[in-house]
Parts: C-alpha cells; structure tokens; sequence
C-alpha cells in the first residue's frame, strides 16, 4: 500500500485513502460503510485465448462484461479470466486485490488497460492500493495522468 500512496504524491496526485474490512466482490464493496455513497468499480485481469496478451478491464461494479464482444474490440479470437496463480505471479497480488496500482509492478507493463468510458463521467474513481482493506479515491484526469507516467498502454471504450 506504502508504495502506492508514494507515488501518487512523487507524481502529484492528490488523492483520499479509505481504509475498511477486507472486500473481494463488488457487492462485499457496496456493503461496506466506509465506501457508503461511492461508486463502485471492478478490476478484472483477462488475457487473450493463447495466455499471450493481458489486460486490466477496469469498469463499472454493476456492469457486465460481455466477453464476446470484448476479444471482438480487443481484436482477439477470444478472452478469458486468468487464473489466480497467473494474477499472483504478473501483478504481484491476490484475486481481490486487482486494481490500477498493479500496475507499478514492473512484470506488468505489457498488460494493456481498458477503461469503460462511462467511467469518464464519474467525479472520482476508487482503487485498492495493492491490499482490498483500503480505497484510494482520485480523480479520473488523475488515472490518466498515473497511466501516463507509467507509460502503460491504454485505451477507453465502451465496454
């Protein structure tokens, strides 16, 4: 978690750590009193048929994700969620715990990111800092900026 939160302040992102119980599922998140009113959003770790190509499809919590669709604007014959030992070992963390900050993990920097555009419009997006017991809330010009500076491939689409 330390190694998030220094280096949103190394790059200058203002952001609102929340610390709260251990979360795994979206509706774990929405229960949860101390992210009570904030939109919630999933991070998922997915990789193309042949286990070759990653992405970090980050969306809506309540959205679904159509798989189909999705390797079809990937440009992938077909997509599939990696399994947990794959989530360990390329991001450094626990199934639960996936999320933008992942990202700092220099084993990830061929995974692609995926943004929902519907997240364009939220005021603020909240990510686990590598532990699903605290929220790191910043703003979407701040996600930008984070997957700028760590020179991570990424596109925005309607998921």
């Amino acid at each position: 978690m330390e190694e998030s939160l220094q280096f949103l302040e190394k790059i200058n992102v203002p952001y609102e750590l929340v610390e709260h119980n251990a979360v795994y599922t979206i509706e774990e998140a929405m229960a949860e009193p101390a992210l009570s009113g904030r939109n919630e959003i999933k991070n998922l770790f997915i990789q193309d048929d042949k286990g070759k190509r990653q992405y970090l499809i980050v969306m809506p919590g309540l959205k679904k994700l159509d798989l189909k669709n999705l390797a079809k604007d990937l440009g992938e014959k077909k997509v599939r969620f990696c399994s947990a030992e794959k989530v360990e070992r390329m991001l450094g963390v626990k199934p639960g715990s996936v999320s933008l900050f992942c990202c700092l993990n220099p084993s990830s920097h061929h995974v692609k990111v995926v943004l929902d555009e519907d997240l364009l419009h939220e005021k603020e997006l909240g990510f686990h800092p590598v532990v699903n017991t605290a929220t790191v809330f910043i703003s979407v010009d701040s996600v930008r900026k984070v997957l700028s500076v760590l020179s991570q491939d990424y596109v925005i689409q309607r998921l």
